[in-house]
């Protein structure tokens, strides 16, 4: 190589310039940003697309394009035909025909092979090629093996590629601009792979973070392009769990050695078909690859690389996975499996589900959240909580839809992530920041908005809590424990409610403590990180003893005093000893106990009968139906000698050895003044919590009586056959059915099918989250199942199988295409069965109910598109085209990745 005088850096770029998107579009940008983390990337430098904006006159290329058409695809290709044309024969200008010579002579040896890639840079950086937003998924030119006498024609050829129909349809159908673009066009050197992998850091289907990755023999054209078999490998995220489906690779694409240039189609050795491209190790070693690369981007990435005869993993491209987020959910049962534990009832499904929602409009409209907003939050809200496989689940997405109206919560977001949502597998669309110096004044506006509002409610919490606190033992004095099956059911239903009515107009303040209870938590972390406090977990544990009782502390000394009680009566004690606590209750019932202690029973359970395992599941009794089982505690609290005044003392002496902790740790005594005064917050925020959560059980508890009563009512009139039925219901169907809001008259069939599919729920092994991108009930994870084989022979149940890779289940007329050009006369009903496809398959792919091909991955093009738009996909299909008559009847599953000849 010679030296040569400096580039000038506007027009073409290497990677020692900034190579920024605007310039050199993400394609390549995004190879600068590896380059300077270490990662190995081959070199290259980079034609800019203002080059192209010099030498490619845009009138011309509109005078070639003319009055498209865009939904007559013979124009469209005929347009796209001239306006190439004429990009080819403009050349590069004298400029880029200096520029380029100059580049190729100081950068590679004449003798060189390179790869030349185009990369279409938008007329807004957002709108470029493998952008966040669009991927454009192949549609610009690449030209591999090309010796650098040919680089000029390849690059002209790139910059026409701009300008492919498929490439103007994609465009168009995204409502970009078809004209306004410019193209920057990589020349980079030729990696001679003898392996290549394309890596998903995410599974593509549902957004996990389950590392997938498809492997052949030879260069990358054969993986990213669908010509050749591939192995694919799936590892888990969580369990680290490996699972691979081996392909018959017979072919590979590789470097044409005979013509010096360019690539063929070769066989794989005999002894190479059947062996894994990938073992265990180099499978984790790029799933670490993946991880590192994406936190590079802070996004999940698609990424291509090959390996080289000596085991060198060089990346030749890295983009965003995209995914439509009006398809993608995130479940998780992490938090609110704490309430509702296991499987549970439709009954206490609709209540939680109503909970939620009065919960969060009372907490939003205390921050000052406008009521136009609120009107339109409406239907997030009522979607917080998922009812899957008879579990109850956090619906992520919803609560981060909601919560980002209210601006304090980016400031809050991390802890709440953290300490709510608990998410260990799965990924989320994050809100983007506004956009735009408007939208950006707004947000402060409403920041500074949020702030003012946000010190209002802390300064009147604790006014505000107790207001709550009476307004709810109000609400509750004559309701609570009151015997209810003797009123009428239409009194019952108006009781309820008008309960949940001013429950919502209360409830808000539980949130706002909340609220304020992760800020100074997220404080104190951050504090004590910072002061580099050690065995910080075992300090908070310690700290936040002492202070005012927690209620649920206060129920729990209550029962211990009961205990007490037994222990210091010899008779009440033998009587606990050896009598059941059915019989116990019976002899208290008929009063031949203790009068004192039959008083403190009976103000325990007063005051407390809403507490009891899982007690938030309507169709579980509680201490109000069952209070023997207050007396089964109360006898093992008094074998076991326990002390409310132990209890305490024990409360008291964590709480000095953690400030004792705290002045060994802290030195300093204004430190600890401030630490100290974020626990005393902390411990008040959380007492405020757990009354809350108490008054919370004894509105289920009052829920769960009312429910009962009514289902008395309908078992005494003969619609169900046993009053405990009634929680098979929801709770708008048995209102419904005695104020006419209902739609059904038939509950007890209801009641039938309720108790079938919780039984089937019942069975399955739950997952703790997971995410999805299809419809929810036909797409929920149970166990991490091995996809099937690619290349195993046709089952005894005559149903095809494949990688599912764009779910959705259609049924339609099979079109056996292997020439895109003779299928116009595509029908809406015609399922796509293909061997392979690529871009220019793009218009016939959109036209199709549904796509099924022999070839492919999750990875790829077929795939890519499939899931980009909607339509159900099928690849690595063997045999897809011999064994799936042209006009036979299919139906296809997209998530499971099976096709079925019906007809």
């Amino acid at each position: 190589m010679t030296e040569t005088p400096a580039i000038e850096t506007s027009l073409i770029e290497t990677l020692e310039h900034p190579m920024h998107p605007r310039s050199v579009g993400w394609k390549l940008a995004r190879l600068k940003a590896l380059h300077e983390e270490g990662i190995r990337v081959p070199p290259l430098f980079c034609l800019s697309g203002e080059l192209f904006s010099r030498a490619v006159s845009a009138g011309d290329v509109a005078e070639a394009l003319g009055e498209l058409d865009l939904s007559d695809w013979r124009a469209v290709r005929t347009a796209s035909d001239r306006a190439r044309a004429t990009i080819v024969e403009g050349g590069l200008g004298a400029d880029g025909e200096r520029l380029l010579a100059e580049a190729l002579r100081s950068t590679f040896d004449p003798g060189a092979l390179v790869a030349v890639r185009a990369s279409v840079v938008g007329a807004r950086p957002e709108e470029g090629e493998d952008s966040a937003e669009h991927a454009f998924a192949g549609m610009s030119d690449s030209y591999l093996y090309v010796p650098v006498g040919q680089v000029r024609d390849a690059v002209l050829r790139c910059w026409a590629s701009a300008f492919n129909p498929e490439g103007m349809l994609y465009r168009h159908r995204q409502g970009l601009s078809l004209d306004q673009v410019s193209v920057a066009v990589g020349v980079q050197r030729m990696v001679f792979g003898e392996r290549s992998v394309v890596l998903f850091t995410c599974d593509p289907t549902s957004y996990a973070k389950d590392a997938v990755i498809s492997a052949g023999w030879g260069i990358g054209e054969g993986v990213v392009a669908e010509k050749t078999p591939t192995d694919h490998y799936f590892l888990h995220g969580m369990s680290g769990e490996l699972r691979n489906v081996v392909a018959d690779k017979h072919e590979m694409v590789t470097f044409d050695a005979e013509r010096g240039h360019g690539t063929r189609l070769a066989p794989v050795p005999p002894e190479r078909r059947a062996v894994p491209v990938l073992d265990e190790a180099e499978v984790r070693e790029l799933a670490e690859l993946g991880e590192r690369i994406e936190r590079i981007f802070g996004a999940p990435q698609d990424i291509e690389a090959t390996f080289t005869p000596d085991g060198a993993v060089h990346v030749l491209q890295s983009r965003p996975i995209t995914l439509d987020p009006g398809h993608h959910r995130v479940f998780s049962s992490a938090n609110v499996s704490e309430s509702f534990p296991g499987t549970t009832t439709p009954m206490t499904y609709s209540v939680a589900r109503r909970f939620y929602w009065l919960l969060n409009h009372d907490y939003l409209r205390r921050c000052g959240v406008p009521d136009r907003e609120l009107h339109d939050l409406h239907e997030t809200m009522t979607r917080l909580v998922a009812f899957v496989d008879g579990r109850i689940y956090h619906n992520i997405g919803s609560f981060l839809s909601e919560l980002a109206v209210f601006p304090l919560f980016d400031g809050m977001r991390r802890d709440w992530e953290r300490l709510v949502a608990e998410l260990d597998n799965s990924y989320y669309r994050s809100d983007e920041r506004p956009a735009g110096l408007r939208a950006r004044l707004r947000r402060s506006a409403a920041l500074a908005g949020g702030w003012a509002r946000a010190g209002r409610n802390y300064a009147r919490l604790a006014a505000d809590f107790a207001a709550f606190e009476a307004e709810w033992a109000e609400l509750m004095r004559d309701r609570r424990g009151a015997g209810l099956t003797a009123r009428h059911p239409l009194s019952l239903v108006n009781d309820y409610r008008e309960v949940w009515r001013r429950a919502g107009n209360l409830w808000g303040i539980t949130l706002i403590n909340y609220q304020f209870m992760l800020i100074v938590h997220g404080r104190l972390e951050r504090l004590l990180a910072r002061w580099e406090v050690p065995d910080r977990d075992t300090l908070f544990s310690q700290l936040l003893c002492g202070g005012e009782q927690l209620r649920g502390a206060e129920i729990a000394l209550s029962a211990v005093r009961l205990g007490e009680r037994v222990r210091a009566d010899a008779d009440l004690d033998a009587l606990f000893r050896d009598g059941p606590p059915e019989e116990i209750w019976k002899r208290l019932e008929a009063g031949e106990l203790p009068a004192g202690f039959t008083t403190a029973v009976r103000t325990h359970l007063e005051r407390y009968g809403d507490r009891g395992l899982e007690e938030l599941k309507l169709e579980r009794p509680n201490l109000r139906e069952r209070p023997w089982e207050l007396l089964r505690l109360v006898g093992q609290y008094a074998a076991r000698g326990v002390t409310a005044a132990d209890m305490e003392r024990v409360e008291r002496e964590t709480r000095r050895a953690g400030e004792e902790r705290l002045a060994r740790a802290l030195p300093s005594a204004a430190r600890r003044r401030v630490v100290l005064g974020l626990f005393d917050r902390l411990r008040t925020f959380l007492c405020y919590r757990e009354a809350g959560r108490y008054q919370r059980s004894e509105l289920f508890g009052y829920a769960k009586r009312v429910i009962a009563a009514l289902g008395g009512h309908l078992h005494q009139r003969g619609v169900l056959a046993d009053p405990q039925d009634v929680f098979w219901l929801d709770v708008d169907e048995l209102f419904g059915f005695f104020d006419g809001s209902g739609s059904t008259r038939d509950l007890a069939g209801l009641v039938e099918l309720r108790r079938g599919d919780h039984e089937r729920a019942r069975r399955r092994r739950p997952r703790r989250e997971f995410s999805t991108a299809d419809v929810v009930a036909l797409s929920v994870p149970e166990v991490v199942d091995a996809p099937a084989d690619p290349g195993a022979p046709e089952p005894a149940d005559g149903v095809l199988r494949g990688l599912g890779s764009c779910p959705g289940l259609v049924r339609g007329r099979a079109r056996v295409v292997l020439d895109p050009s003779f299928a116009e006369d595509f029908d809406a009903d015609d399922v796509l069965i293909a061997r392979e496809t690529d871009p220019g398959w793009l218009y016939l792919m959109l036209a199709a109910k549904g796509i099924v091909v022999e070839r492919g991955s999750l990875l790829s093009h077929t795939a890519i598109t499939g899931r980009k738009f909607g339509i159900p996909t099928i690849v690595a299909v063997p045999g897809a085209i011999e064994r799936i008559p042209d006009g036979a009847v299919v139906e296809l599953d997209g998530a499971t990745g099976t096709v079925r000849v019906v007809g």
